[in-house]
């Protein structure tokens, strides 16, 4: 199931409304703007809904602002799939799935509504509590087995920002076996030790070791060459302050092919660390069959031009095998520059909206500037994106 568009407002009529318009998705996606014109908050405001829908967030315990969601799947097919919420304050003012021309949920503030029994071919009643969604409530095989599907997207989306640490100050307990999988939140992107010495449990073996040499060459493809990777007990700790422990500390290493000593974690460059924890997390999910979204704020963030453009040659090579979809944010004129205008939004900021223009949405724009000779940076830069040659293009909502 793809992501194809979405439509979302937050405090509708109130002085601190946003809405995102025009936002239509590809496989591949960057989305372009200026600071604080709303692009990671566009990538929040999805991973917010699957958390909902993943059961990864409860509905009481978010902010209580008044979000209204609406996601279209498969758009260019006959089951097309949107799914719309309405939340306010804590519960749920209304929830709707269709399918094709058909509804499947309906329902309203009080819980109750009517949703389509699959066995008994009718819609019947049913009532859950307002605080929660009917979509993860109702999962069921036999009676409501198209929750399934959009159960498993939500579950299986993740959300990275490419500017934190993506795990570089965490250690894990170095008593893991595999029974602990369930104790691995996947859409923690801290956790990286814990999925990295799961991805080497489930993937490798002694005579193939796919999971631990995609690792490496994709690290290799990204500029930094590596000839191992495993987990260490980290060296600043001595063998006695080791022993007298409960547990035993372990950090990620590499050992570099121009170096003769290992680097551990906590002394590898911040980029290099959230290459390889990222690099890490993405083969895992590829290599386990894991269908996904993949949402990754401020792509390229603290590399260089070389390996930045590099970090994205790579990530769309993986997006166009199919088996993920790609999201990406940045403001950096570099990464820009390396992108193919097809797979951009640019966003136009104005009071309360952040409007995207995309090849789908503005077709003629984005065709006229391959006549300008300028470079991908000034489409967004001499606001192009905007005018053309003329006048404003009109989006079709």
């Amino acid at each position: 199931m793809k992501l194809d568009l979405i439509s979302y407002c937050e405090n509708e009529n109130l002085s601190s409304a946003w809405r995102l318009e025009g936002c239509q998705l590809g496989d591949i996606n960057l989305i372009v703007g200026k600071n604080a014109s709303g692009k990671t908050r566009i990538l929040r405001s999805i991973n917010l809904l699957a958390d909902l829908l993943s059961g990864n967030r409860n509905l009481r315990r978010t902010d209580r602002k008044y979000k209204n969601w609406e996601l279209t799947f498969d758009s260019n097919t006959e089951n097309k799939k949107i799914y719309k919420l309405i939340t306010d304050n804590g519960v749920v003012l209304k929830e709707q799935y269709d399918i094709g021309e058909k509804n499947y949920l309906i329902r309203d503030t009080s819980g109750k509504g009517k949703i389509w029994a699959e066995k008994l071919q009718v819609q019947i009643d049913f009532q859950v509590p307002d605080d929660e969604l009917t979509a993860l409530k109702k999962i069921d095989a036999i009676q409501h087995p198209f929750f399934e599907e959009i159960y498993n997207w939500a579950s299986s989306l993740r959300y990275y920002q490419f500017g934190t640490y993506l795990g570089k100050t965490r250690f894990r307990i170095s008593d893991f076996m595999p029974k602990n999988r369930k104790k691995i939140d996947f859409k923690d992107t801290d956790q990286v030790i814990d999925i990295f010495k799961l991805g080497k449990e489930e993937l490798d073996t002694p005579f193939n070791t796919p999971f631990t040499e995609a690792v490496k060459s994709d690290m290799s493809k990204t500029g930094y060459s590596i000839d191992d990777i495993g987990t260490k007990i980290p060296s600043f700790l001595s063998n006695d302050e080791v022993d007298e422990k409960s547990f035993k500390p372990e950090f990620i290493f590499v050992q570099e092919n121009d170096l003769d000593v290992i680097t551990e974690q906590n002394l590898m460059s911040q980029g290099m660390f959230r290459t390889l924890s990222l690099i890490i997390q993405i083969n895992y999910l590829l290599l386990s069959s894991q269908p996904s979204c993949i949402l990754i704020d401020d792509i390229g963030e603290g590399l260089d031009f070389e390996r930045s453009q590099a970090m994205i040659n790579l990530l769309i090579d993986k997006a166009k095998t199919g088996l993920i979809q790609l999201i990406m944010t940045t403001n950096d004129r570099f990464i820009m520059n390396g992108v193919p205008l097809e797979y951009w939004s640019v966003i136009q900021r104005k009071p309360g909206l952040a409007k995207l223009h995309n090849i789908n949405n503005s077709p003629k724009i984005f065709d006229d500037f391959k006549f300008t000779g300028l470079n991908n940076f000034d489409f967004f830069a001499t606001d192009f994106y905007l005018e053309g040659f003329g006048q404003e293009e009109i989006i079709e909502q």
